[in-house]
């Protein structure tokens, strides 16, 4: 049985960006499920800093993080679309890392993220995800995402290609 222990969330500040990057950089080295690997988003920490700055400034996005004392162990994001005829459509995107999975951040997270997509006026969520991520598409189920459809060779690794499904909730 896992230790118990004391997870926080909040939304993320500038003061995360270092925190965030690591946690891409762990995250991605974890799992072929996800569209970066090891090398994270390959972003300076200043350029991360920017881009919190830009969900601390659109009341209809947010930056969350899950943290573990001072280390960020998770975090979600929506972001709307910016075209005004998509606009009612918000992005999910979720990461755990491993060492804290089967704890009910992703579930803790994925409730946070649909409230505040609903209260912020959003019409539907989407992701994608990973075919063979069974352990995600489950979570997302359980929220009621339902795949909409699937993109043929959407990941690359290496010379291997992988296909995601796209899923959609309709708020």
């Amino acid at each position: 049985m896992k230790e118990k222990i004391k997870i926080t969330y909040r939304e993320a500040e500038e003061r995360d960006a270092d925190g965030l990057l690591l946690h891409l950089s762990r995250v991605g080295g974890e799992s072929d499920f996800l569209t970066f690997g090891k090398e994270g988003f390959g972003a300076s920490a200043e350029r991360e800093a920017r881009f919190i700055r830009r969900f601390i400034k659109n009341p209809d996005e947010i930056m969350l993080v899950a943290m573990d004392g001072d280390k960020v162990v998770g975090n979600g994001v929506i972001e709307r679309e910016r075209i005004p005829r998509l606009s009612h459509r918000a992005r999910l995107s979720l990461t755990v890392l491993e060492d804290y999975s089967h704890r009910g951040i992703g579930t803790q997270l994925m409730e946070m993220l649909v409230s505040f997509s609903r209260k912020s006026g959003a019409k539907i969520i989407y992701l994608e995800c990973h075919a063979q991520n069974s352990r995600a598409l489950s979570l997302y189920e359980k929220f009621g995402f339902k795949i909409s459809g699937t993109m043929n060779k959407y990941f690359r690794i290496g010379e291997k290609y992988y296909d995601a499904h796209l899923m959609e909730l309709v708020l």
